[in-house]
């Protein structure tokens, strides 16, 4: 198989799999992770380790990787249980291995990881509980508990697409350098990785292969080889062929490739820019040429869809390949980097955080409001669930020093896997329930609460999710009658608010916005 055909093999996960692959093709494919030092520090310390996850996750790539401990330890490593006819003797095996205390490794996916627990646990239910209490304890909220003889690592949790690793970089590396060790016929595929010896060039791609991580979601590590693949070597497939780079990253199918298409800077739009590249007069900053044809061509004159394709190659061109390009990735959504920020200075800036949260969840109710330090059980009626409901009324409230908000992470005997949170939880501090879950999606919404935009144009299960939180909070005793007897009535509408207050057995009426 020639090098060419090794890393086109790599999109949609053909040739992603180490069991067929030789040790040359292992040692190019090994992506260093935080996971083989911990797994390799529980065997020496013969524990039981099940690494769990979905096909192309790594598993097998790991447990090669680290052979000198498996030999040094004499470790049990099973790594295909597709192939098990018997789950009731496997799960035996595995209850003599923990009996004899006896270091053992498995790569295992998730359904026959769950078939496998099923006969544990009919064959003995105490190892059952303590896996299960190893995969529920290896991301948590709170301090973590150490394992005892079993530790399950779910790859699913790892991010390997985190803004510290050098995943991304050292991978286009590679890439690149092996497809240019060996004669590369076509055109297309030697503008690409003369393309990728750009520092610049490179940085821009890493960037915005970062971005698609922004919604916290998982990517296999099949998928980041994928779409790398697929970048560099599509102009050499019949479909694809002559595509550049800077296009093809975003025509792909794979899961990764299909979440950077959101961030195609197609989308962007900077009117004084779009004009200038559809008329060809930007003609410096090009670190590998000025495009030779622009769409104001007159070859275009009698085929608009061909100029706006024409224009679609040169605005992602700019992006990649000119050195103002960096100006226009920063357009990129806003709402992206503050809920990533959430993330990443959770811990140094929760009071601020908390405050923010309490204040947009108002704004759901009554866009005026500005209040942050009383959360307030809102209370919405509508006959019509098709049509946004016009009034909301609070008597009640929640002080947020009642209230707090946590992150998960990974337990202490997990530290050093590539990780991301995805979510942050709201719940009071007396209690574990109820709670509020807010993905990246919600705290973007609550974003854009915040700036203003209008609440019926968003998508309606984030307010039913948060006024069911508020009204759990009342049911469990957390809300106080506010002050007064005070009732706010907000419109939602025009976003104003009347308060009706009851002193001395009488009825005040105010009237005025927040």
């Amino acid at each position: 198989m020639s090098k060419l055909d090794f890393i086109k093999k790599l999109y949609n996960g053909k040739n992603c799999y180490s069991d067929h692959m030789n040790k040359d093709e292992l040692g190019f494919l090994h992506i260093s992770s935080g996971v083989e030092p911990l797994v390799s520090d529980m065997l020496d310390k013969h524990k039981l380790v099940f690494l769990t996850g979905n096909p192309g996750d790594g598993k097998t790539f790991i447990i090669k990787a680290i052979e000198p401990c498996i030999i040094r330890n004499n470790v049990f490593v099973k790594t295909d249980f597709n192939e098990v006819t018997n789950y009731a003797d496997a799960a035996r095996n595995i209850v003599d291995l923990y009996v004899e205390k006896k270091p053992a490794v498995f790569a295992i996916n998730e359904y026959p990881f769950l078939r496998l627990c099923k006969e544990i646990k009919r064959i003995n239910p105490d190892i059952y509980n303590e896996i299960m209490r190893a995969k529920k304890s290896a991301i948590t909220y709170e301090l973590s508990e150490p394992i005892r003889h079993i530790a399950v690592v779910d790859l699913n949790e790892r991010n390997l697409l985190t803004k510290d690793n050098q995943l991304l970089d050292t991978l286009l590396t590679k890439m690149t350098d092996l497809l240019s060790s060996e004669p590369v016929h076509s055109q297309a595929l030697k503008y690409n990785l003369r393309a990728l010896q750009s520092t610049e060039i490179k940085r821009q791609i890493v960037s915005l292969l970062e971005l698609a991580s922004s919604d916290c979601e998982h990517f296999a590590v099949r998928d980041v080889l994928g779409a790398i693949s697929f970048m560099l070597t599509a102009c050499t497939m019949d479909e694809y062929e002559g595509q550049y780079y800077y296009s093809a990253i975003f025509e792909g199918s794979n899961e990764l490739l299909r979440a950077i298409q959101k961030f195609d800077p197609i989308y962007l739009s900077v009117p004084s820019l779009d004009e200038s590249l559809w008329n060809g007069v930007i003609n410096e900053g090009w670190l590998m040429g000025a495009p030779r044809k622009w769409p104001n061509d007159s070859s275009f004159e009698d085929d608009v869809d061909a100029a706006v394709e024409c224009f679609k190659e040169i605005k992602r061109k700019y992006y990649f390949e000119n050195l103002d390009g960096q100006g226009l990735l920063k357009l990129q959504p806003e709402e992206i980097r503050k809920s990533m920020e959430i993330f990443t200075a959770f811990d140094s800036q929760k009071k601020k955080i908390k405050e923010r949260l309490v204040r947009s969840i108002n704004k759901l109710f009554l866009p005026s409001s500005d209040d942050k330090k009383q959360l307030h059980i809102w209370t919405t009626h509508r006959y019509d669930l098709s049509q946004e409901a016009a009034v909301a009324i609070s008597s009640k409230s929640v002080d947020s020093s009642e209230l707090e908000i946590k992150m998960p992470r990974p337990a202490d005997w997990l530290q050093g896997m590539e990780y991301m949170p995805n979510h942050i939880i709201l719940k009071p501090k007396a209690g574990d329930v109820p709670v509020l879950t807010l993905d990246a999606d919600f705290l973007r919404t609550l974003d854009a609460v915040e700036n203003g935009y209008p609440v019926g144009l968003l998508a309606p299960q984030y307010e039913q999710a948060a006024a069911m939180f508020l009204q759990q909070l009342d049911n469990y005793g957390y809300a106080e009658e506010n002050d007064d007897g005070e009732i706010i009535l907000a419109s939602r509408i025009n976003s104003s608010k009347k308060t009706v207050l009851i002193q001395d057995g009488k009825y005040d009426f105010e009237e005025g916005e927040e």
